[in-house]
C-alpha cells in the first residue's frame, strides 16, 4: 500500500514540471504566432467587409454580425498575444536558472 502511494506521489510530482515545460517551448510559441498571423489576417478581412457593408448601406443585422466577428477576432488576438508573452517569460526564467 505504501509503495503504491509513493508511486502515485512520484508520478504527480514528476508530471507538473513537464506540463510547465511545454508551456514555454519554442514549438508552442511558434504555433501561437502562426495562429496570431491567421487571426490578424482574418481581422483585416472582417474589417474590410464591415467597411464595405457600412459604405454600401447594408442591413443593420449584417453590420452587427460583421462587428461581432471583428470583436471575436480582436479577443482571440488579445488572448494569443498574452499566451505568447507568458510563454516567452517562462522561457526567459528557465534560461536564467
Amino acid at each position: 500500500m505504501r509503495n503504491g502511494f509513493y508511486l502515485v506521489l512520484t508520478i504527480v510530482l514528476m508530471s507538473a514540471p513537464m506540463a510547465l515545460g511545454q508551456a514555454g517551448s519554442s514549438r508552442d510559441i511558434r504555433a501561437d504566432e502562426q495562429q496570431l498571423q491567421h487571426y490578424q489576417w482574418q481581422l483585416q478581412q472582417d474589417q474590410s467587409r464591415l467597411s464595405f457593408d457600412r459604405h454600401h448601406h447594408a442591413r443593420h443585422s449584417l453590420i452587427r454580425e460583421d462587428e461581432a466577428r471583428v470583436r471575436r477576432d480582436r479577443d482571440a488576438i488579445r488572448v494569443l498575444r498574452a499566451d505568447i508573452h507568458r510563454d516567452r517569460r517562462i522561457r526567459r526564467r528557465r534560461a536564467s536558472l
